[in-house]
Parts: C-alpha cells; sequence; structure tokens
C-alpha cells in the first residue's frame, strides 16, 4: 500500500514538474512573440525550481518512476 501511494505522489510531482517547465516555455515564446521583444527575467526563487523541475524530468527519464 505505501509502495501504491509513493509511486502516486511521484507520478504527481512529475506532472507537476512539466507543467512548471511548459509554463516557462510558454512564458518565453510570449515575450518572443511580441513587436518588441522583450528579455525573458525570472527570480532567483523561480530559476531554482525550474531547475529542480528539469533535473526531476531527466532523472526520470533515465531511471523511470517505479520504486
Amino acid at each position: 500500500m505505501g509502495e501504491f501511494l509513493l509511486n502516486k505522489v511521484l507520478l504527481i510531482t512529475l506532472i507537476m514538474c512539466v507543467l512548471n517547465c511548459l509554463k516557462h516555455v510558454w512564458n518565453l515564446v510570449n515575450g518572443l512573440r511580441e513587436e518588441i521583444p522583450n528579455r525573458y527575467e525570472i527570480s532567483n526563487r523561480e530559476r531554482f525550481l525550474l531547475g529542480l523541475s528539469i533535473a526531476y524530468i531527466i532523472t526520470t527519464i533515465f531511471t523511470g518512476i517505479q520504486i
């Protein structure tokens, strides 16, 4: 039972990481599509969370979600 719940938590974490990365890609593309493209700036906290999200996605690709 515990393993089942842990797998579900890891799957939800992966989905949240993918959504976080998609949000940043969306904001970057919207910034570049403006008439006068502006620089894409994110705070240190957002940069840290984006890095964690990318690292978790890459780790999941290589190792999988299963415990």
